[in-house]
C-alpha cells in the first residue's frame, strides 16, 4: 500500500480505460478506484524537480505498442508487451538509484497495465479471459503523488523526434 507523501511515474494508457471498466463491472473490488490505465515506470519514485522530469520527457520519442500479453501472479492479472522494455529502460535509467517497488519483485521487473491486484485465482483465470489486445500510443509521463489517493501533480510530454 501506497503511503502519504510517496509519488509515482507513470505513462498514462487511456486506451485500457473500456477493458478496465469491463473488469470493474465484474470484479468491482479488484481495480483501484479512478484507474483508467496506466504502465508504473518508478514506484515509489523520487524527488525531482518538474524541470529535469520535462527534461527527461523531452528526449522520449512516442511509441505506439499493443499491450497483447498477459501477465498472472498469484493475486495479481497483467498486460504487457515486449514493445515496452526499450521505453522502460530509457525512463528508469535517469533515475538508477530508485528500485522499482522497492525491489519486491526483483532489479527491474517489466513495465505493465495493472488489470486486477488481490484476486483468488479462479478470478484472474476469469480476468484473464476477459483480455483483449489493448493498442496504446505512449506520450507522457505523469507525475503522481500519494495522499490518501493518488492525484497528477505534473504532465510532461514526449518531444523526441520533432
Amino acid at each position: 500500500m501506497p503511503q502519504p507523501g510517496q509519488s509515482a511515474l507513470i505513462i498514462p494508457v487511456p486506451t485500457a480505460a473500456p477493458l478496465l471498466a469491463r473488469v470493474r463491472a465484474a470484479f468491482p473490488d479488484v481495480v483501484r478506484e479512478g484507474d483508467t490505465g496506466h504502465v508504473t515506470m518508478l514506484y515509489p519514485f523520487t524527488t525531482v524537480s518538474p524541470s529535469q522530469l520535462e527534461d527527461v520527457a523531452a528526449s522520449l520519442t512516442p511509441v505506439d505498442v499493443v499491450l497483447d500479453r498477459t501477465v498472472r501472479e498469484p493475486g495479481f492479472v497483467a498486460l504487457t508487451s515486449t514493445a515496452l522494455a526499450p521505453l522502460t529502460e530509457q525512463v528508469r535509467r535517469n533515475w538508477p538509484e530508485v528500485v522499482p517497488y522497492g525491489g519486491r519483485f526483483g532489479p527491474s521487473p517489466e513495465a505493465h497495465l495493472t488489470l486486477a491486484m488481490g484476486v483468488s485465482d479462479a478470478d484472474a483465470a476469469t480476468i484473464a479471459a476477459l483480455v483483449a489486445p489493448v493498442p496504446a500510443r505512449l506520450d507522457q509521463l505523469w507525475l503522481l503523488s500519494f495522499a490518501g489517493t493518488w492525484q497528477v501533480t505534473g504532465r510532461y510530454a514526449f518531444r523526441g523526434g520533432r
